[in-house]
């Protein structure tokens, strides 16, 4: 799959996300509940980049973030199909129709890392250091 076909399937992914109702407080069926956060020797599970990146919206969407005219894209050189205990991911503006912008830019908006245990981090850019959303 090539970088642009990733990131439109992305993007689609947040807009079909963003149109679902609202959720209340995370359940045990939520995407932010973790089966599994630890494996047996006490380290983070691993899990794929798109099990990352549906923790991540999940979690913007109870932060009440709005997803439309965002893209994402994860920094990593790992391959698509790789596991990780964390996941950095970037939020870019998305200045299609409807979201304003020069269309020919796309600007990094926000980093966030997310852990296998379903944390997700923002980056605090003035502090050089991810914190707690």
């Amino acid at each position: 799959m090539s970088t642009i076909q990733y990131i439109a399937s992305l993007s689609f992914a947040v807009l079909l996300a963003a149109c679902s109702p609202p959720s209340q407080a995370p359940s045990q069926d939520s995407p932010l509940a973790s089966d599994s956060p630890t494996g047996s020797s006490g380290t983070l599970a691993e899990i794929s980049e798109e099990r990352a990146f549906t923790l991540l919206t999940a979690a913007l969407k109870e932060q009440q973030v709005d997803l439309e005219c965002l893209s994402f894209m994860t920094e990593s050189d790992l391959p698509a199909d790789a596991k990780s205990a964390s996941w950095v991911m970037t939020a870019r503006e998305s200045h299609r129709d409807g979201c304003g912008g020069d269309p020919d830019t796309s600007p990094m908006r926000d980093r966030y890392e997310v852990r296998s245990n379903g944390e997700v981090l923002v980056y605090d850019f003035s502090n050089d250091e991810y914190v707690e959303m």
